[in-house]
């Protein structure tokens, strides 16, 4: 059973100077732009103890309140946008500064195969898991969709899930405060009455704890589930399991928790049909590195690397090796050797058109691999070695 502990006075905590110069370090680390005050980072920080000491005085006396989020729209990977909302500054302190009181007391009770936005847990982790389930018989998976899951968070449920461990009333008000804070969107302001809105600092941890019922309730029914944030897989060894898990789950959250299971994306696959988790392509005993992944990519090394900019051979091979290491470093983990092989040629490709742009007279066979390496050029396929 799920084990159940409350946690009273928290309040004192929550603003207490030392916890509010750690949030406003993390905050000013995660960067971010100005909220609906217009009020950045760096001119919140010309006043930094000031402004402290303000949010201290608020929080003390209960007359804090928070500003709407500004709305905010970033591209998916299928063409449409997402809605983020990006709360003020000081907002984003004082949710940082909650985070971190309450967080390690709903953490050390979370589904332990929940791997998203949690200390110590990763996306590579979650791969793994899926790997291991493979090789332990596992031949079916249910591959779960959740609809507009941060949008439709019923803020009622949330609350009293967070009401089971959290008894501080100061701290709860906070918390519902911040959910009804509401959107503002082309001057327009627009009320919240579901939805844990993405890119609240707070955000990523309502959400665990609103979807950790799940997650345990699918365990307890013999299905193994892995979860980063609102993508998960089930585990299923025959097809007739994997009826049954879609079943359980679809009662679990569409009755229990309020939310939809999307009818189209979620679906039973057997591994050697294929899907698609946290980026990779699950394809039998393979995880294969997606086209369309590879495709973005080459647009951004084709962006860095274009011949017409201003930048010297050595900044722009410094900005081409941030990326060609953070794509690296992710997608190592798959059966990527041949794929990073090819891409490594073509980055090369892309250096010497650049090097030529500079010394026109010289021809792609004098400029060797070997003196792209002594210009910093990274290799994606000595990345790989290096990391076996």
């Amino acid at each position: 059973m799920r084990p159940q502990r409350k946690y009273y006075s928290i309040i004192d905590k929550v603003y207490r100077m030392d916890n509010l110069y750690e949030a406003w370090n993390a905050v000013k680390a995660n960067k971010g732009s100005a909220g609906v005050d217009g009020e950045t980072i760096l001119w919140f920080e010309t006043q930094l103890n000031q402004n402290l000491l303000e949010i201290q005085r608020l929080l003390k006396e209960g007359r804090y309140q928070p500003q709407p989020v500004l709305r905010h729209y970033i591209p998916k990977d299928n063409g449409k946008k997402r809605p983020l909302g990006i709360p003020t500054v000081r907002d984003r302190i004082v949710q940082q500064a909650v985070r971190q009181m309450i967080e390690p007391l709903f953490d050390r009770d979370f589904y332990p195969h929940s791997y998203g936005f949690r200390k110590g847990h990763s996306q590579h982790q979650a791969l793994d898991i899926v790997r291991r389930a493979k090789k332990s018989g596992y031949e079916y998976v249910v591959d779960l969709d959740i609809q507009s899951y941060f949008d439709n968070i019923p803020h009622e449920l949330l609350m009293k899930k967070i009401k089971d461990k959290v008894t501080d009333g100061k701290v709860l008000d906070l918390i519902e405060m911040w959910l009804k804070a509401g959107v503002l969107e082309d001057d327009q302001f627009h009320y919240t009455n579901m939805s844990s809105t993405q890119g609240g600092v707070i955000s990523p941890l309502l959400a665990n704890i609103y979807l950790d019922e799940f997650d345990w309730e699918m365990n307890e029914e013999g299905f193994p589930v892995v979860r980063f944030a609102d993508d998960a897989i089930i585990f299923c060894k025959t097809q007739n399991n994997a009826k049954r898990a879609y079943k359980v789950a679809k009662q679990i959250l569409e009755q229990k928790l309020q939310l939809t299971m999307h009818p189209i994306k979620t679906k039973i696959v057997h591994f050697d049909e294929g899907f698609r988790f946290l980026g990779f392509d699950f394809w039998k005993d393979y995880m294969v590195l997606p086209e369309d992944r590879i495709r973005k990519y080459k647009e951004k090394i084709r962006n860095l690397s274009r011949r017409q900019q201003g930048k010297s051979l050595i900044e722009m091979i410094q900005k081409l090796n941030e990326v060609i290491r953070g794509f690296s470093n992710y997608f190592m983990v798959g059966n990527v050797k041949s794929k990073f092989k090819r891409l490594d040629e073509w980055i090369r490709m892309r250096v010497r058109a650049y090097m030529r742009k500079k010394r026109s007279m010289e021809s792609n066979w004098r400029i060797p691999n070997k003196a792209l390496a002594q210009a910093g050029l990274v290799s994606m396929v000595d990345l790989l070695t290096y990391r076996s």
